[in-house]
């Protein structure tokens, strides 16, 4: 019962990073991924489980907010698989503070790489340069971002809210 706070601030916070993003004009050559930059947090600070089930949840509701467009369920899998790699890199990320950077280059290149062969295969509508727009400007939006995310976690984890 005392996980609930952090885990409704992590649905809070991917609600709006998809709404955020979503928002964000569509002639851009590419949108940042905020919704990645939640999972990958949430990952990093709490592990594999909590950032699976963030993706899970993330890749839901990605699949439901505007502009959507793929299948539901096919986010919310490669959101998983993100937040599990982010997880994964955890017990490493005391070692240097670009760590948790490399969490979220893991998981973007891997949401990215699964929507490129998505389209691909003809189940939506990414290219490959939009890709790499999208990519570049996670990445970018992931260095002010990151460490405010995995500040917030810190904080819900020292008061026994995650």
């Amino acid at each position: 019962m005392t996980r609930v706070p952090g885990a409704a601030w992590r649905l809070l916070a991917v609600l709006v990073a998809a709404l955020l993003t979503g928002l964000l004009p569509a002639g851009w050559p590419g949108r940042p991924d905020l919704v990645v930059l939640v999972v990958a947090a949430a990952g990093v600070a709490r592990g594999p489980g909590t950032g699976a089930l963030t993706g899970l949840a993330a890749g839901w509701l990605v699949d439901l907010v505007p502009p959507g467009g793929s299948p539901l369920g096919a986010a919310a899998l490669v959101y998983l698989a993100a937040g599990a790699l982010a997880g994964f890199l955890r017990r490493y990320a005391t070692w240097s503070p670009l760590l948790p950077l490399l969490a979220v280059l893991a998981a973007a290149g891997a949401v990215q790489t699964v929507r490129v062969l998505a389209a691909a295969a003809g189940a939506g509508a990414a290219t490959p340069t939009g890709a790499l727009w999208t990519f570049a400007l996670t990445l970018v939006a992931a260095l002010p971002l990151l460490p405010l995310l995995l500040g917030v976690e810190r904080a819900l984890d020292r008061r026994g809210w995650s």
